[in-house]
């Protein structure tokens, strides 16, 4: 028998998960800030699904999708995730990156902003990356969410489209004569 009509609804609905799973991650645009949601958008872009024999397959070749999914396990607060940092904690040149493209600005202890030297960022990104190893980095579940949200949709549709296919591929045979339904 041949899914010809759940193959169409099951190409649609991968692709609109996928779709749904890259809004979960952002892409709003305040100002100049092109990036908003995300910092550079390289996990959004590579998010992909493959569909073979009636199964889908989410995923990214992004090596930090499954640690931006899942969350990292601080040394003093438990996220739930299955990673964890011990004793090592974020590069602080990453860190440095990310103040670059979110506009970070630097403050002294009354509140005025100060002169950004490399040496006040550098000691800044060390102090965001020591915190970010102590609380670790809560989980985004992009394509949890994702699903969530598509699958009620897709409910109906999806039991339409095996009904029809099966009753395409049924045959009646009365004696010499044979009937298919179309």
């Amino acid at each position: 028998m041949e899914l010809k009509e759940f193959q169409k609804v099951l190409d649609r609905f991968a692709d609109d998960v996928n779709n749904a799973a890259k809004r979960e991650l952002g892409s709003r645009r305040i100002g100049k800030n092109t990036s908003y949601g995300v910092a550079s958008r390289s996990l959004q872009k590579s998010l992909t699904y493959s569909i073979t024999n009636g199964q889908v397959l989410f995923g990214s070749p992004n090596p930090s999708a499954p640690f931006i999914h899942w969350g990292v396990n601080g040394t003093r607060k438990k996220r739930g995730a299955p990673f964890s940092y011990t004793t090592k904690q974020p590069p602080v040149d990453a860190v440095l990156k990310w103040m670059k493209v979110k506009p970070v600005r630097l403050r002294n202890e009354g509140g005025q902003f100060i002169k950004q030297t490399p040496s006040r960022l550098r000691s800044a990104a060390f102090l965001i990356a020591r915190s970010i190893k102590e609380k670790g980095i809560e989980g985004l579940r992009y394509y949890v969410v994702a699903l969530e949200t598509i699958v009620p949709k897709y409910n109906e549709e999806f039991g339409e489209a095996v009904v029809s296919d099966i009753l395409k591929s049924l045959t009646f045979d009365t004696g010499n004569i044979k009937i298919k339904t179309k």
